[in-house]
């Protein structure tokens, strides 16, 4: 077996990196709040601003409540506006018929709170998956997401879909190195043919890796399901923080 396989091979047993040593609330838990809360916010009608604002709260003094960067969180979830924000910006006109100014003005001034609806329900909805990550390590995780019956076949996707996603950027930061040093007065089309080349290389030395990695893996014992390093343990403060979730999701349908 390659050496570097063996390093970058997912560990297998043994207490993952970056696991808690001290228990918290089970990821299970955190994971049906955080559905709950999602089902609310999508499922009901337009949020007002008092509505908005109380969950964005919430979520934030969840985040805080597990010492977590909630402020890093309300920022990194804005990473969804431009893409919610292209949805939003066609959703007035879907279903319009004559396409003439007169209408187009009509159609978005009507059609505003569809728009902050849109924008309003996706952030929200990313927050609080970006506060469920950023608050329950990525082992924890995927042990809770097992527990709930996900798919084998995701869990694996989505593992090593994290697990190598710096590996793969270590590759294009090196790639990006190697063409600043040997080319550095490329421009124009023969620089997008020199990145459009690379691009194909690099996808066939991820291919080559990942049959490495798989024959590594097979070879250790592997038969399709990653083994979980400790099992998960529900207690009373679990059925609080979901009975608390569950509430506040209630509340904001009713509140509607």
């Amino acid at each position: 077996m390659d050496s570097r396989t063996a390093m970058v091979m997912p560990r297998m047993s043994g207490k993952a990196p970056g696991e808690e040593a001290t228990p918290g609330i089970d990821s299970r838990a955190k994971i049906l709040a955080a559905l709950g809360l999602i089902a609310a916010v999508v499922l009901t009608a337009p949020m007002g601003l008092a509505e908005f604002t109380a969950v964005l709260v919430f979520v934030g003094a969840v985040v805080e409540l597990f010492d977590g960067p909630a402020v890093k969180v309300l920022g990194r979830a804005l990473l969804v506006l431009p893409f919610a924000g292209a949805i939003a910006l066609f959703a007035p006109i879907a279903r319009l018929e004559a396409w003439s100014w007169t209408d187009l003005t009509a159609a978005y001034i009507a059609g505003w709170p569809l728009i902050l609806a849109i924008l309003s329900k996706s952030y929200l909805s990313v927050l609080i998956v970006t506060a469920l990550t950023a608050t329950t390590t990525l082992p924890a995780l995927l042990r809770g997401l097992h527990a709930l019956r996900m798919p084998d076949v995701f869990l694996t996707l989505f593992t090593f879909l994290l697990r190598y996603a710096d590996l793969f950027r270590e590759q294009v930061t090196a790639m990006r190195d190697a063409i600043a040093s040997r080319g550095p007065r490329l421009r124009g089309w023969r620089l997008v043919i020199l990145y459009g080349s690379l691009g194909g290389n690099l996808l066939v030395r991820a291919s080559e890796r990942g049959e490495q990695v798989y024959d590594a893996m097979l070879a250790r014992g592997y038969n399709g399901v990653l083994p979980v390093a400790t099992p998960l343990c529900w207690r009373l403060a679990d059925t609080a923080f979901v009975a608390v979730g569950l509430v506040f999701a209630s509340a904001v349908v009713i509140y509607h």
